[in-house]
């Protein structure tokens, strides 16, 4: 019987070793990420299809020049933190009383493509470009904001 759990033991811990040895890797992209200067976070928002999934980046800077709400009081909450980019339309700015930002994101590198969803972010030193499938989005920075892929 000695013999018997002996052998169980060992063969316990050799398959734990060898599981503890086999290193964990991911195939799924981050649904979110932060830029290198941890000034902008964005978290992908899944519909049910790709067609109905959103983009949500905020700038703890907030937008440069902040745009005018469409009326007064239109947003009683954090008005300008960022933008919301649809799948197949223009961004919206954020009126929002929560927060996306996470120290623990992944870091998306100046010179780095984010791709997931159906959108498409390149980090830059100079700031962030996110766009839909249709070419239409934003660039974000410190500086300034504007809206890209839209005629005027």
């Amino acid at each position: 019987m000695y013999k018997q759990f002996n052998k169980l033991s060992v063969l316990a811990v050799t398959v734990t070793i060898v599981s503890l040895s086999i290193p964990q890797v991911s195939i799924a992209a981050p649904k979110g990420f932060k830029t290198p200067s941890g000034n902008i976070f964005c978290e992908l928002l899944e519909g049910s299809d790709t067609t109905t999934n959103s983009l949500r980046c905020e700038i703890a800077s907030s937008l440069k020049p902040k745009p005018p709400q469409p009326y007064p009081e239109y947003c009683g909450f954090d008005w300008g933190r960022g933008l919301m980019l649809p799948a197949t339309s223009k961004p919206e700015v954020l009126c929002i009383s929560d927060t996306i930002s996470d120290p623990n994101k992944s870091v998306l590198a100046y010179g780095q493509t984010w791709n997931n969803g159906g959108f498409k972010c390149i980090s830059q030193k100079t700031g962030l470009t996110c766009t839909n499938s249709n070419g239409i989005g934003f660039f974000l920075s410190r500086e300034k904001w504007r809206v890209l892929g839209i005629s005027k």
